[in-house]
């Protein structure tokens, strides 16, 4: 753990530079199969502590992250440790609500593959939600957890578990004392809501609002109906000075157009991949070091997306948008 944050971004002015650059993503997405893949990334020391035996590709992406978790936590000054957390908690957001879903059918939890990268132990993880003991969670999800026990007790509901879960996952992030934090997970918020509404969610399924309140999803939602035209002007008007909401705007304009919803999760993931890069320079603020981790999390997701389609023979035309859009 580091005591000045200053010291942290100029040594990660240097370590950023071993990001795999583009022309390395190029390279691995004209490989003509998967063992030239493998030889770039080794020649590039991407993975470089990965264990033998097993998947490759999940023993590389995984020594990738362990490495950029460690090292963010070592950058880190104390005081910005839980900003990091709350980031890396999005992976137990996801295990946690496996797990639960499996307990409610009465699956066994010791055989379900979880994702990595999370601040909790996979076997503490796993006993707790055997048990119902929510202890070592966030009050917010703790509550949340203790809830679902009652209302699906009876009445078992997947989807009700997502929503309460998640709910609960994005009150605990915008709690953080950090600005940035807050910022990035109400804009995640905002972006959830307007795909959801797309979707035909119901309001009462929403995420906490945020630069989109209440009343405007709900206008949103009544538009949607009958003239959904008038939803861009609704998200932001002409003489708002709003990156995020023109953004959404964007987005949404593009799901107008296109009649596909991955248009908004695509104008989400630029919007927060810019968040992180505009905040690169910061230097009273966890985001430039978060950002880092973040920009080797979606390099692992390149990896084991262009790995993954190379041994199964998916042609490289169907990845290459795909991955540039997630490099940012």
């Amino acid at each position: 753990m580091a005591e000045s944050l200053i010291n942290s971004i100029a040594r990660l002015r240097v370590i950023e530079k071993r990001l795999l650059p583009k022309d390395t993503v190029g390279r691995l997405l004209a490989a003509p199969g998967y063992a030239e893949c493998l030889k770039i990334l080794n020649e590039a020391g991407y993975g470089e502590s990965a264990k033998t035996g097993g998947d490759e590709i999940e023993a590389l992406t995984r020594a990738s992250l362990a490495d950029a978790y460690s090292l963010t936590e070592e950058l880190l000054p104390g005081r910005f440790a839980s900003a990091a957390g709350v980031f890396r908690m999005r992976h137990d957001i996801i295990n946690i609500k496996l797990l639960y879903k499996l307990r409610m059918r009465g699956a066994a939890l010791d055989s379900a593959e979880l994702d990595p990268g999370g601040i909790y132990d996979e076997k503490a993880l796993r006993e707790a939600i055997a048990k119902g003991d929510y202890s070592m969670l966030p009050d917010e999800l703790k509550d949340a957890l203790e809830g679902l026990d009652v209302s699906t007790y009876k009445d078992p509901d997947p989807q009700a578990v997502s929503r309460e879960v998640d709910n609960a996952f994005i009150r605990f992030a915008r709690s953080n004392r950090s600005a940035f934090v807050r910022e990035y997970f109400s804009a995640f918020a905002d972006f959830t809501n307007l795909s959801a509404l797309a979707r035909g969610f119901e309001l009462s399924k929403l995420l906490p609002a945020g630069a989109l309140d209440g009343e405007t999803l709900a206008r949103i939602a009544e538009a949607l109906k009958d003239n959904p035209d008038r939803i861009p002007g609704m998200i932001k008007s002409p003489l708002e000075a709003s990156p995020l909401k023109e953004k959404l705007r964007e987005g949404f304009a593009e799901y107008l157009r296109t009649g596909h919803t991955s248009a908004i999760e695509k104008a989400r993931d630029e919007y927060l991949i810019s968040l992180a890069s505009e905040k690169k320079s910061d230097i009273d603020s966890p985001a430039p070091i978060i950002g880092y981790m973040l920009a080797r999390e979606r390099e692992a997701e390149i990896v084991r997306l262009i790995l993954t389609a190379k041994r199964s023979g998916i042609p490289a035309q169907a990845l290459e948008e795909r991955s540039m859009a997630l490099y940012g």
